[in-house]
This record gives structure tokens, C-alpha cells and sequence, in this order.
């Protein structure tokens, strides 16, 4: 369990800043083949709160993040922006640029730059890997996450 708790806060250190560069994270997935998962939610928010108490930390889902993803966490309430591509700006104006406005959401992005899948809404530890999965596989070129098994 300790050990869990331990690589799941790890997965969080590159949020621990204030500002978060999308830009240099995603060289850094390029480098590392990885695609870039975006965690946007909110204070006082039961189904964010669900996500990060519940799914994340689930160790099957933070091998999964470990392995495939950068992740980087985005709470809309704090202070510092982020800079991506031509943006600079708040975190909660980050999330309406991605067209992200309901919380929480996962965004996950290529290294290209591009935004290449994204759900909103709570989901449990087999929702949420499945989406692993299937972002992972580069399934979203062709096909839907609905056909995706």
C-alpha cells in the first residue's frame, strides 16, 4: 500500500509548480513516446475527489499512467498558469481553451500537439483503464472508444 501511495504521488510531482509549461512536457513525451494525460478538476468537487481518492490511485491504473502517459495534474482553483502553444493564461482558461469546462475531465494529447481524446465526467478504476488502453493503443485513429474492447 505504501508503496503504491508512493508512485502514485510521484506520478503528481510535475504539477507541484505554480505555472506548468504544456509545451516542455510534451517534448518530453516525444522523447519518451508517450502521450501527455492532462487530469483537469476542481476544489470541492465529489466526483474529482472520487477520481483522485478511488481511480488514481488504483495501482493497476497507476502502472498503466506510469508506463504510457505523462501525467499532469491541473486543479482549476490554483494559482500560475500555463503556457501551451501560443496560450499563456490561467489553469481554468487552459481548460476552456481545450474545450474542457466540466470537471473532472481527462484530456490526453499526442506529440504532435494534438488534443487526440478526452471524457469528462467521474469514472471508476475499469472506465478508466479501458480509456488507458485504448489512448495508449492509438486507437482513437480508427476507431471509437464504444468499439474499442
Amino acid at each position: 500500500m505504501i508503496r503504491t501511495l508512493f508512485t502514485f504521488l510521484s506520478i503528481f510531482i510535475i504539477s507541484s509548480a505554480n505555472d506548468i509549461n504544456i509545451d516542455t512536457i510534451i517534448n518530453k513525451a516525444k522523447i519518451s513516446h508517450k502521450h501527455v494525460l492532462i487530469f483537469l478538476h476542481r476544489p470541492n468537487c465529489g466526483f474529482c475527489d472520487t477520481m483522485i481518492n478511488v481511480t488514481l490511485p488504483n495501482e493497476k491504473i497507476v502502472k498503466k499512467i506510469k508506463k504510457n502517459f505523462i501525467f499532469v495534474d491541473i486543479d482549476i482553483g490554483d494559482n500560475g498558469d500555463v503556457i501551451f502553444d501560443d496560450f499563456k493564461g490561467s489553469k481554468q482558461e487552459f481548460a476552456k481553451l481545450l474545450g474542457y469546462n466540466f470537471y473532472p475531465s481527462s484530456v490526453f494529447i499526442d506529440e504532435n500537439e494534438d488534443v487526440v481524446y478526452g471524457e469528462q465526467g467521474r469514472k471508476y478504476e475499469e472506465q478508466f483503464f479501458k480509456i488507458l488502453r485504448f489512448v495508449e493503443s492509438y486507437s482513437y485513429e480508427n476507431m471509437d472508444i464504444e468499439e474499442f474492447k
